[in-house]
């Protein structure tokens, strides 16, 4: 073998430093971004903030945090007294702020007066940890509902967030967790579903050699494991609930759509007036040298907001001209994805997960994560236009709810009905979106 020197050109596209966390701004929610600023407006004194709207940052005296400063010369018996009176003065935690934050996600008016009674008794039956144990059996007697919509409705609760709430057991609301991830059968699925007595025991040896593994990747699904929420309810029991706080907010008026940020409190934040005249007129040039990277660090932050809110907005107006009908309440999802909005306004895909990563929108009829509203089509025959997985699954809803209790439907008996309306999507495809619904199979359902 030869040994030689020799230059090689290559172009490489590597992005910046700065480039990268402009991203990071971009995926950044409301509540995130101005944690960002206040930091920000901490370690930076060229960085001002007026603190007049709600998220802004706001400043307190810490002598007003205690009616009284308590001093060693009183009788400790007094002192003891008054501790204990003031224990009594902090107030009980909101018992209605679980079901509120539970039952605020679901669009109220999709349901009827005894709908929604079942699933606020429904919420009222987890127990601590969140998870649903009570038999469906004893809530349809105790409500007065079919046994059909008690189950029904717990497939709505358990599509809330924290996720993993309302499953049967620990197994379930772990793989339910997976499931929003998108981690369906991979290794890691696997060790949940029929090795995590197992991977509770430490018998590493037994997984790996069940599932054909490196002991090695077993440690590590166990790492991920851990990092993983066992108990749904601890997000309510460690302190206040935390509501969703909506980025986007689409409202009609007069007819007409519009859509708008909610991130006022961002005009709180601007340049330094002082500082900024004390660099211009300082003759200290180490100073002027500080002042002049902290100013373009100031400039940097803002420059790189102001493209976040534009990017946001476009997407904003793109998702709404497509979905309007559906804000309206008049038809399904339409389907739509990353790509299509991509390619409307100008930007990359990446560019667009980015941007809707973690936010909410609001509008007239609830509020949703924006991500929800982003749907991949189902292809259909005849000529007919494609439809959402929405409508799908609505369509194969109402032909279990209408088929004979006797003979009910088969999945594959379902395929072809759906072929009939134009709608083409496999066995398995039904099986999921069935599942999905909540709905047994068909000799589960038999009467």
């Amino acid at each position: 073998m030869e040994l030689g020197y020799g230059v090689l050109l290559e172009q490489k596209q590597q992005l910046s430093q700065s480039q990268i966390q402009s991203l990071e701004i971009l995926a950044m929610d409301g509540v995130e971004l101005n944690q960002f600023l206040q930091n920000e407006y901490l370690e930076n004194p060229l960085l001002d903030c007026s603190g007049t709207h709600g998220m802004g940052h706001e400043q307190e005296e810490i002598n007003k945090t205690y009616e009284h400063t308590v001093t060693y010369e009183r009788n400790y018996e007094e002192m003891v007294d008054e501790e204990d009176r003031r224990r009594k003065d902090i107030p009980m935690q909101d018992q209605d702020q679980i079901r509120n934050f539970l039952l605020y996600q679901l669009p109220r008016e999709q349901f009827s007066a005894e709908q929604w009674a079942l699933l606020e008794f429904m919420v009222d039956c987890l127990d601590d940890t969140g998870f649903f144990t009570t038999p469906l059996a004893e809530v349809a007697e105790k409500t007065g509902m079919s046994a059909e919509e008690v189950r029904l409705a717990l497939a709505r609760l358990q599509e809330l967030e924290p996720y993993g709430i309302f499953s049967s057991d620990l197994r379930q609301c772990l793989l339910k967790q997976l499931e929003k991830k998108e981690l369906q059968e991979t290794v890691l699925w696997k060790v949940i579903e029929r090795h995590l007595q197992d991977v509770a025991d430490g018998r590493i040896s037994n997984i790996s050699r069940n599932l054909k593994i490196s002991t090695v990747e077993v440690r590590k699904c166990i790492e991920q494991i851990a990092k993983l929420n066992p108990r749904p309810m601890s997000e309510f029991t460690q302190g206040k609930a935390d509501y969703i706080v909506p980025d986007i907010i689409f409202r009609q008026e007069r007819g007409k759509w519009e859509a708008e940020l909610n991130d006022d409190w961002i005009e709180d934040y601007h340049i330094n007036e002082y500082y900024l005249r004390m660099m211009k007129e300082s003759d200290d040039r180490e100073l002027t040298e500080y002042f002049r990277m902290k100013l373009e660090r100031v400039r940097f932050v803002m420059n790189s907001i102001a493209q976040r809110r534009q990017t946001m907005l476009n997407i904003s107006r793109a998702v709404m001209k497509r979905q309007q009908a559906y804000m309206e309440g008049k038809t399904w999802l339409q389907p739509m994805t990353m790509t299509d909005v991509a390619g409307e306004i100008g930007i990359h895909t990446s560019t667009v997960s980015r941007a809707i990563k973690g936010k909410y929108i609001q509008y007239p009829r609830g509020t949703m994560a924006m991500k929800e509203l982003f749907t991949n089509s189902v292809s259909s025959s005849g000529g007919k236009k494609n439809v959402g997985a929405m409508q799908v699954k609505e369509t194969i809803r109402g032909l279990i709810a209408g088929e004979d209790k006797q003979k009910p439907y088969s999945d594959q008996e379902i395929v072809n009905i759906l072929k009939e309306k134009q709608i083409d999507i496999s066995r398995r495809a039904v099986a999921k979106y069935r599942e999905e619904l909540g709905i047994k199979g068909s000799f589960a359902r038999r009467v």
